[in-house]
């Protein structure tokens, strides 16, 4: 058997020539393949935060960080599938206070990454459908046990 001799820059070169193997998870953002869904998911987003920012001072912020924001939702679709696969949505707080005695700023500056439920093999089309209509943080999607809020207040105390 002879053995072929291939120069490290000529393989280094097939490898750039090569086509790019798709990932097999993408961003929900990156994921839709029509306009629609594009702007479903945006208005989605968009209506989870105006929820969480109308229950806040209610709920998650009377305790002790008054002031949590909600950052960025992120959700990854299984490609082949079309499926949710995970959800997680990223949140910032602060406490402030000054150091009476050094007039020093004291801070504090919490995160957390909330894991949303998303029942397995959930479709994006049905994903998008079940949280389409008014306050999705209270929607369960089909197959969940429970809500958006029932999560976010499980991980923001």
């Amino acid at each position: 058997m002879k053995l072929l001799y291939v120069p490290a820059a000529a393989l280094l070169m097939l490898a750039l020539l090569s086509p790019a193997v798709a990932a097999p998870h993408v961003d929900l953002v990156d994921y839709p393949r029509t306009n629609a869904q594009w702007q479903a998911f945006q208005d989605l987003r968009w209506r989870l935060v105006k929820d969480f920012d109308e229950v806040c001072g209610d709920t998650y912020c009377e305790g002790e960080y008054s002031d949590i924001q909600p950052l960025r939702i992120r959700c990854s679709v299984e490609v082949s599938a079309g499926t949710v696969s995970h959800c997680a949505w990223a949140f910032a707080a602060s406490d402030l206070g000054v150091d009476g005695s050094t007039g020093r700023i004291d801070a504090r500056q919490p995160v957390w990454l909330c894991p949303l439920p998303i029942p397995t093999a959930t479709s994006v089309e049905t994903f998008l459908a079940a949280l389409s209509g008014p306050r999705p943080l209270f929607r369960r999607l089909p197959g969940a046990t429970e809500t958006f809020y029932d999560a976010l207040g499980d991980c923001l105390r």
